[in-house]
Formats: C-alpha cells, structure tokens, sequence
C-alpha cells in the first residue's frame, strides 16, 4: 500500500516527537493537507526543483511527502538557506522551504526551472526526484538524482509496528531518510532527540521507550564510554552502518546490551539502503536479502546494482557507474562463506607499508579492545623507507599514557602481523569528529 494510504487507519497513533511536541499520523495528515494546498496557490504548471531545509521534523516531513505526490524534484538539506548558496544553485531551486517544527515558509529563488537532462527524464516518466548531496570530504559534494518514487515504492512491503524508532543520521542522509520512511511506513513513533549528544539521545531513548536505534559505531562507542548504556532498557534492536564495526567494540556493545539483537546494516546514497541479515550473533560479517538488489566483488571492491539506482549526478561525470549498469562503491569487502561479505573500510583509506597493505579497521578492532582505551583511529603517515607507516590516535582517561602505549604495542604485536604494528601511538582528546566526516 502507498505510504499516503496508510495513514488514515494509524491516525490516532504518535507519528512524531521532539521539541515540538508529538505529533500523530492524524495531524501530519493535517500538515500534509496544508502543503498540498500551498502547492496549488504556487500555480506550478511542470516539476519545480525545492530546496528542503529542515530535519525530522512534521513540517518537513510533510513538505517532503507533499511533493513527492506531486512530482517535484526536492532536496533535503539541514541548517539554514544561508549555509548552502552552491547546492541551490546547483539544482536551480525554484523554490526554498525552510521548515521548523510544525510551521515553514516559503521563499521563491529563481524565475526558470533547471534544464538538466536528469530532470527532464524524470519529468517525462512522471515521476518525483530526490536530490541527496555526498559529503564532500574528498572534494565539492556531488549532487546525485533519485526516482524518489521508486524509493518510496520499496516500502511498500513494511509491516505496521509499535516499536518507536531513533532519527540520528540526517534528513539529508540517505540512513536518514530511510530511517523516517521506514518508520511512518510502519505506523510507528519516530523521536528526534534535540541533538546528537550521547547525553540528548539517550534521554529520547527513555522519554519515548525507544526500541530501535540506528547509529553508526563511531557513535554506539560514545555511548559506553559516557556510560550511559545502563538506563536504555527500552532498546530491543540496534542497527549500525556507514563504517566499518570492529569485532571488540562489538563484543563490547552486546555485552553492555545483552537483551538487544544487533543487525549491520548497508546502503550507499546512489543504491539506497539495502535489507541485510547477519549469518550469526556478533558476526560483523552480513548476508544481502534483497530482491531488488544484484552485488558482485571485483578486485576486492563491492559492486551494486539495485531497483532503486540514482539516476545519475548533476555535477560530476558517471564514472563509477558501468555501461551495464553497476555501481563501483569504492568500498573494500572481505568475501566469508555462503555468500556472506564484512566491509573493511574504504579502498582510499587504505595504508600501503613497503608494499603490505592494510585497512584501518583492522588495527582499530585490536586497540580497542584494550583496556583504557575509549576511542581510536588509525591513519597512514608518510615515511621515508616504506612509503606509509601505521600510526594510532587515542582518546583515553588513563592518567599513565606511558604504560597504556607499552599495552596497546603489546596486544597489537599478539594478533597482527609486523607490517600492521603502529610505529607511533599518540594521544589525543577526540577523534569522534573526523571519523563522523568521514561517514557523511
């Protein structure tokens, strides 16, 4: 059933909480209603590009499904107008919503509507676009066009539940996204914490019985090392994603939640988000369960190709793509048995030592399994002799940094090979930061 459709039998059900309030299904029908009614006094006469500037919120949300239905090209962004001048060039926004809360408004942008072939294709298949945005970590974000009606049909098949689900990721992220889909699909409760703090998410946890959270493991490891893994009982299910899970932070997780099941998730903003089972409890290897869904490895690199494939990128040319239709991820995957794969990281983050390469995760998992150390990351650092050498930043409270540095050596000499042992070890007082950079 189209997920406009569902709403009237959830009406009386909590669709939305934050700041604002909670919402029901009801009442963003309402909102719903209110856009659709915007839309017409706007007298578009063709699909119009929108910006969407907002995040999980009931005007956004109902900005976002509102123009969906009516066949306009939107992009979800956070923030304010100010902050993206380029990205709303870029897609010659016509129009710019700026949403908070239960209320918005409108600002008109430019007189004529974006040319690009991408939205004339999808204009004439008469369908809606998504329009996501790539980090831009490793240079100017890449602006990547969706048949957002095909998304939206992927979640057709959701069963209606009542375990109340976490928004973390953002509403300008592909895991976020399918986060707030995947939760109204289902007739269940979406809580928006104010803020990303483990502190602010961990009081919506409690507040609203939050049963599912979806986090990534930069941020289920900031949740132990605050301590505050204790008061979460709510929690029945943790999904995590968008980097690599080391197997002692996992160990470590499923010993702080011993009642919860934990799924590794997958997805890339131009495949979607693809449904994923693990082979067995603390594997951080995953087992692909979707039809809509092809994947081979070539040369150690995952390739995808799904139903719900962007359609290409405004400002950058399809080189990942091949003529026939796969996706070129970028990221290196170990192949396990019965058609199982664990993601390793990706292939530029890759250390070469004297021609011995290596993946940072794999020397992560090692130290932080050591006691003292609450967060790491490991990185490439130039050397004269072996080209790289393998050095770890670590965030620790342990007052003796001298004695935690002879532990870490000790435990990575025990269980990895000499070319994956840090030459140097530092301390440092976050690397939370860089890590989440590199994840968006």
């Amino acid at each position: 059933m189209p997920l406009l459709a569902r709403f009237p039998a959830y009406a009386a059900k909590p669709a939305l909480a934050g700041a604002w309030g909670v919402v029901t299904y009801g009442e963003l029908t309402a909102l719903i209603e209110r856009v659709r009614r915007e839309l017409a006094q706007l007298r578009l006469d063709r699909p119009t590009a929108f910006g969407l500037i907002g995040e999980h919120g009931p005007a956004a949300t109902a900005w976002l499904l509102a123009l969906a239905e009516a066949g306009h090209f939107v992009a979800p962004l956070s923030g304010n107008p100010a902050e993206h001048p380029a990205k709303l060039a870029l897609i010659q926004a016509q129009w710019v919503v700026v949403a908070e809360g239960k209320e918005w408004k409108t600002l008109p942008r430019v007189d004529e509507p974006s040319a690009h072939p991408l939205f004339g294709q999808l204009a004439e298949q008469r369908t809606a676009g998504l329009i996501l945005f790539s980090s831009g970590t490793s240079g100017t974000p890449k602006a990547m066009v969706q048949d957002f009606g095909k998304l939206l049909g992927s979640y057709q098949s959701r069963r209606e539940s009542d375990l109340a689900m976490l928004a973390l990721l953002g509403f300008d992220h592909i895991g976020g996204l399918n986060t707030l889909l995947n939760t109204l699909a289902a007739g269940a409760l979406l809580a928006v914490p104010p803020s990303r703090a483990p502190a602010d998410v961990a009081a919506t946890i409690v507040r609203h019985k939050v049963a599912i959270l979806p986090a990534s493991p930069t941020f289920l490891n900031l949740l132990l090392t605050a301590g505050l893994t204790d008061e979460l009982s709510s929690l029945r299910v943790i999904t995590y994603g968008a980097e690599p899970m080391p197997e002692s932070l996992l160990a470590r997780l499923k010993a702080a939640f011993p009642r919860v099941r934990f799924i590794q998730t997958f997805g890339t903003s131009e495949t979607g988000i693809t449904r994923t089972e693990s082979p067995e409890p603390g594997s951080t290897f995953l087992r692909f369960e979707d039809p809509d869904l092809e994947w081979k490895v070539v040369d150690d690199e995952l390739w995808l190709r799904s139903r719900t494939q962007v359609a290409g990128y405004l400002n950058a040319g399809n080189e990942r793509f091949t003529a026939d239709g796969w996706f070129r991820t970028g990221d290196k995957v170990e192949q396990g048995p019965n058609g199982t794969l664990r993601v390793l990281g990706r292939m530029g983050e890759m250390i070469n030592v004297g021609g011995e390469k290596l993946m940072p995760a794999e020397v992560e998992s090692v130290v932080l399994g050591v006691p003292g150390v609450a967060d790491c990351r490991v990185r490439g650092e130039p050397h004269p002799l072996t080209g790289q050498s393998v050095v770890v930043d670590v965030v620790t409270a342990h007052a003796d940094h001298e004695a935690l540095r002879a532990a870490i050596r000790s435990a990575c000499r025990a269980r990895l090979a000499r070319h994956k042992i840090p030459t140097r070890v530092t301390f440092v007082a976050s690397v939370s930061g860089e890590r989440l950079k590199k994840t968006r």
